[in-house]
Parts: C-alpha cells; structure tokens; sequence
C-alpha cells in the first residue's frame, strides 16, 4: 500500500470517501449510520444469511442438523482470515467465494460441503443488502419522528406570530409564521408515512438460485423460502427479483423525496437569514466563523449541507431507474450501481435528518425583526383585502385596476399606499381613512393560518401517538 507522511508519520492511503473523513465526514452522514455500511460489517451479514440458510435447511431436513450447528458457529468474521479473503477476491474476481471458503475451511470434516446449498451469489448478497436497508430505515424513521416532534413544537409556539407571506420571492399577504411550518410538519409526514409503506414492497428475502427457478434448492424450495424469510424477519417474494430491481428503484426515490423536504426547509431557514431579511437562522455559538477575511459573515452551512446531500441522493436516484434495466435473469450492472447508490443515499439521508435535528433543535426566530418587515410592509401587504372592500362598491374587476395603480405608484414614488388611497377620487369616495387603516392592518388579514397550524398540529400528534413504536435501535452485526 502507497504511504504518505502525514504529521511526521507514515499513514495509509485511506478513508477516501468524504463519509468516512476524519474531519469532514460528521457533516455527511451520522456516526451510527456509517457503521451499518462498513464492509466488515457487510460480509458478516453475508455469513449470518448463509447461517440463516443453513439453519432452514437443517430444520426441512434437507442438509445435517450437524452442518448448520457447524455453520452457525463459525460464521463470525473474526474466525476467518480477513487477509486471506482480500486476496482471494482479488484472485478470484468473486465477491463472495473467497469468505465462502474462508468459512469452510473453519468448519470440521465434511461441514463445510453444505454451506451455500444451491444458493447462488445474489441469492446472498441481495438478502443482506435488504437486511441493510432496513437498519437504515429504522434510524430514519426514528430521525423523521424527532424532526417531527421538533416542527410541531415551533410550530404551536408561532402559530400566531404575524409575519410577511412571500411569493415569487416579493412580499404577498399577511400569514403566521406557525402556518409556514405547518406546510413543512405536514410534508415531513407524509414522507414518513410513505417511509413506513414502503416497508412492506422493500424488507423482502432474495432465494431462488441461478436463473430464479429453485431446481437446486428442492422441491421444499417454497417452504424453505418462507422458512428462510421468517427467520430473518423479512417477508417471502412470490418470485426472483434478481433482475427486477423496481424495489430498490423506488427506494432511493423515496430517499431523494426525504432528503429534498429537509433542502427545501433548509433553503427557506437559508433564505430567511439574508441580511435584508433577517427574521431566522440556523444555530449560533461564539466561535462558529462564516469567513476566513469576513469577521461578521454568520454563513447558513449547516443549512446549505443539508441541500449539497439531497443533489447528492436525487442523483443516486436516477442511477436507482437506471438500475431497472437488466438482462435476461441475472445482470450484475445493477447490483454494482446499488452498492454503490442505496449506500450513499442511505448515509446522506441519515447526514441530512441529523443536520435538520440540530437546525431545528435551535433554531433561532428573531422576533423583532418579523414584526419590523411586517410593519415596513403593512399597507401593500392590505391590498387584496382593499380590493374586495372597495369592490363591494364599484366591483372587484374595476377595484382591481384602482388598487394595482395606485400600489405601482406608491413603490415607483416610494409614497405611502394610505396617502394615495386618500387622493384617490374614487377610492376616498367610497372609503374613508379609518376603513383604509383598518382595511390594511395585516392582523386581520391572516385568514385561517392559526386554524390551519393547530389543524396539522393535532392530526401528527395524534398519528405519532398511535404508531406503532419499533424498536429503532439498528440491528447492526456485533463487532467481529
């Protein structure tokens, strides 16, 4: 291996993937997701499908209940020889013999001739990759629901705090900041329940052999696959999906969908902080540095991570369709791509709801500042609602001609909208200036923002009371 003097000492070329940085690997992905990837992790996986297998075999009769006791005992990692098993898949250009062998040359006499019994490789390796998925979707389930809990807590402290509705990044009507977050709590739900759904299409077993038909695996090959399934707690296919690769399709979309509601969310906290607005933003502390020349910049990264690793796993997304694509019964060029993408999105997502944790978490709203760009903004933000006072009197086509006239003018001569409203022939025929002030106050202008806050409010806090809770701890393999 290639060396590099690295602080006075020689250190291997290694952690060469951002996740697994030193330094920068935190803002990537989570600790605890990280570990569910590693790869010593995933050949144990390996060894405890194949132990699984061997124990269904056992029990159908169809190999010595000696051989899968054999099996089972000396499918840990650390019996075996990891160097030996580098080198074979180097040899070999097989990405499972090597451990195979590895396993068997552990096991005593004639044990070992039963391992892997009319398996074939993907049979295994699919399995496990499954076995993966849902480790991580238990830590994003978890994740989601905390991101849940901390959205609907801002969410009912803010549900009447007034402040600027924006469309087409101009200031709109008035609205409640607590409504604003509701749109988010309610998006953040629905990706947990399509999260949820998605459990019963994706936690599925793969053992059906070469060419998906089951000859080497027996005429009890149906009853081993339920058997085999139940034992791993994932459920039974109705046929191969060896080539047929939707599932995983669907669930790096799933994920690109996760980690784009958590972007979008981090966008607008982004947004806010502009120094014209000013009214939010993510966590502060002394010490924290926006700029290496800049001494004031309080820089939105965190905010920013979070939308780098949603392009990240919207990507791995497409390669996700691109894996549909297969070839008659078996084609590996799908597999590689998910090792690869159902990997990285894994952890990306799992990166991203930690960030949005800690965003969320401390979140600062700086008040004041909300009820200044309200203030500011008061009387164009009463626009609509002077259009249908005065339409009641000459109409709301024609009030809606006067009022775009008169509001063009006030922005272009920066004059107050109250002053041309009172010059106006029409407009001061019809209202008199108390109606105007009155029509134009933004507090009676939020509609039914705090009905709608406390509506989404209630309805996840009662879902997230009758869920049924898992155990979310992953199942991660013991250390070998």
């Amino acid at each position: 291996m290639s060396r590099i003097k690295y602080f006075g000492e020689d250190c291997p070329r290694a952690r060469s993937h951002i996740v697994d940085s030193r330094f920068y690997g935190k803002s990537y992905a989570s600790g605890e997701a990280r570990q569910i990837f590693c790869d010593k992790y995933r050949m144990q996986r390996w060894l405890e499908v194949e132990a699984c297998l061997a124990q269904a075999q056992a029990e159908l009769g169809i190999i010595p209940r000696e051989a899968a006791r054999e099996i089972a005992r000396n499918a840990h990692l650390v019996r075996l020889g990891l160097h030996s098993i580098q080198e074979g898949i180097v040899k070999t250009s097989h990405s499972l013999m090597p451990l195979l062998w590895a396993l068997q040359r552990v096991c005593k006499e004639e044990t070992g001739e039963f391992i892997h019994y009319g398996a074939t490789t993907q049979d295994i390796q699919d399995t496990a990759q499954v076995l993966e998925i849902r480790d991580a979707i238990d830590i994003m389930e978890r994740e989601q629901e905390a991101v849940l809990r901390l959205l609907v807590s801002l969410a009912e402290r803010h549900k009447q705090r007034l402040m600027v509705g924006r469309t087409h990044s101009q200031q709109a009507l008035p609205m409640t900041l607590g409504a604003k977050m509701a749109v988010w709590l309610d998006e953040v739900y629905r990706n947990l329940e399509r999260l949820r759904e998605c459990r019963k299409r994706v936690l599925v077993s793969e053992l059906f052999g070469g060419v998906g038909t089951m000859d080497a695996l027996g005429p009890r090959g149906l009853e081993l696959l339920e058997l085999f399934s139940r034992k791993l707690g994932l459920k039974p296919p109705l046929v191969a999906w060896h080539a047929a690769r939707d599932r995983f399709a669907e669930f790096l979309s799933l994920l690109a969908l996760i980690s784009g509601t958590l972007a979008k969310i981090a966008d607008e906290i982004r947004n806010m902080a502009r120094s014209e607005l000013g009214e939010m933003e993510e966590p502060f502390h002394m010490g924290k540095l926006g700029s290496s020349t800049m001494p004031h910049k309080r820089n939105p990264e965190m905010c920013e991570q979070v939308v780098v690793l949603s392009r990240l796993t919207k990507v791995n997304a497409a390669l996700g369709f691109e894996g549909v694509i297969n070839e008659h019964e078996r084609d590996y060029r799908a597999v590689r791509l998910e090792w690869v993408t159902v990997t990285d999105s894994c952890l990306f997502t799992c990166g991203a709801l930690t960030l949005m944790r800690e965003i969320l978490g401390g979140l600062i709203v700086h008040e004041q500042r909300i009820a200044a760009n309200v203030a500011r903004a008061a009387s164009l933000l009463g626009t609509e609602a002077l259009m249908f006072a005065l339409g009641r009197e000459v109409g709301k086509q024609t009030a809606h001609r006067i009022l775009y006239d008169v509001s063009q003018q006030a922005l272009e001569q920066e004059r107050p909208l109250l002053e041309l409203l009172v010059e106006h022939p029409v407009a001061s025929r019809h209202l008199t200036r108390e109606q105007i002030e009155e029509a134009v106050n933004p507090a009676r202008h939020v509609g039914l923002s705090v009905a709608l806050t406390e509506r989404v409010i209630k309805t996840v806090r009662e879902k997230l009371a009758t869920a049924a809770h898992k155990n979310s701890q992953p199942r991660v393999c013991p250390l070998m």
